[in-house]
């Protein structure tokens, strides 16, 4: 069973509980604006070029069989022509241009997540990222399952936006479910997402009722998420629930811009990090709400 994936991050400490290795898979439903890894909503790969390195050498336009790539103030490619080869990156002597992800075989992947096994501990494990790990269920499930017969503990983060009978077919193999609430209002969440939140909100019920051990998850973002009616609001949701679930509030990470420039495409979210100060009174308004557990970021 293959799959696709574009990272692999290793002695990862906010992905779950204790020391984690993450592995991301390509794919994802949703289409957020502020989304900090855009490699990770397409399945297909994408040829990325970084400006910051790219010496203008002019290696890779006479290298490209395609005649894709052209070299103006930075390397231009035409997607259309480009057939994904790879000839330009092998060439570039920067590392300039690269593929955004791999195809690797499930096997390959949970050989990778286990090298760190004599870390983990008692409360460390993998964790399947993305992207979103759901949108590849069979390349998913076998990874969490080769880990957990080696007797790791798994993790998994997940959008909740797929249908009830592949979210149930994870139950078995995931110790801890990291899930993404981002808005509460359903038009705002369809127009933000692309999508409706209402099978999100129903798979997290049903999560709860299954017993999973779950962590609601709402990122912060400038413009967006950030405001007293949506966090008090999820926060209502989740004690409806639930009221033992933890609630996570994650602040604004502006490093993703580059990964658009990258891309050659405009990052549509301004702005910065939220002070302690306001991240503070969120976290009041979850303590106002009913919530009784609430997770800081280390």
């Amino acid at each position: 069973m293959n799959g696709v994936i574009f990272d692999l991050k290793r002695f990862a400490v906010h992905d779950g509980r204790g020391i984690r290795s993450t592995l991301f898979l390509k794919g994802c439903p949703l289409r957020c604006p502020w989304c900090q890894n855009p490699e990770g909503l397409s399945r297909e790969l994408r040829l990325w070029h970084q400006p910051a390195t790219c010496i203008r050498c002019g290696t890779c336009t006479a290298a490209c069989p395609e005649k894709a790539l052209s070299l103006t103030e930075r390397v231009r490619i035409d997607r259309e022509k480009c057939t994904l080869c790879g000839v330009c990156a092998e060439r570039c002597p920067t590392g300039a241009l690269s593929l955004d992800g791999r195809e690797i075989s499930a096997e390959q992947a949970a050989e990778l997540l286990l090298r760190d096994l004599p870390f983990f501990g008692n409360g460390g494990g993998i964790t399947l990222s993305g992207g979103e790990a759901t949108a590849q269920p069979e390349f998913a499930l076998e990874v969490l399952r080769l880990c957990r017969e080696r007797g790791a503990g798994t993790a998994m983060e997940t959008c909740l936006f797929a249908p009830w009978e592949t979210i149930s077919r994870f139950l078995p193999y995931v110790d801890y479910f990291l899930t993404d609430l981002k808005l509460f209002d359903p038009e705002e969440h369809l127009r933000a997402t692309g999508v409706p939140n209402a099978p999100i909100l129903a798979n997290f019920r049903a999560l709860s009722e299954a017993g999973a051990d779950i962590l609601a998850r709402t990122p912060l973002i400038p413009g967006f998420t950030d405001t007293e009616e949506n966090i008090r609001s999820i926060a209502r949701f989740v004690v409806s629930v639930n009221r033992e679930i933890p609630c996570e509030l994650l602040n604004y990470n502006p490093l993703c811009r580059s990964k658009y420039a990258a891309l050659d495409e405009e990052y549509p979210v301004s702005g910065g990090p939220l002070s302690e100060e306001r991240m503070e009174a969120f976290r009041a308004i979850l303590r106002e709400e009913g919530v009784r557990h609430i997770v800081k970021e280390s």
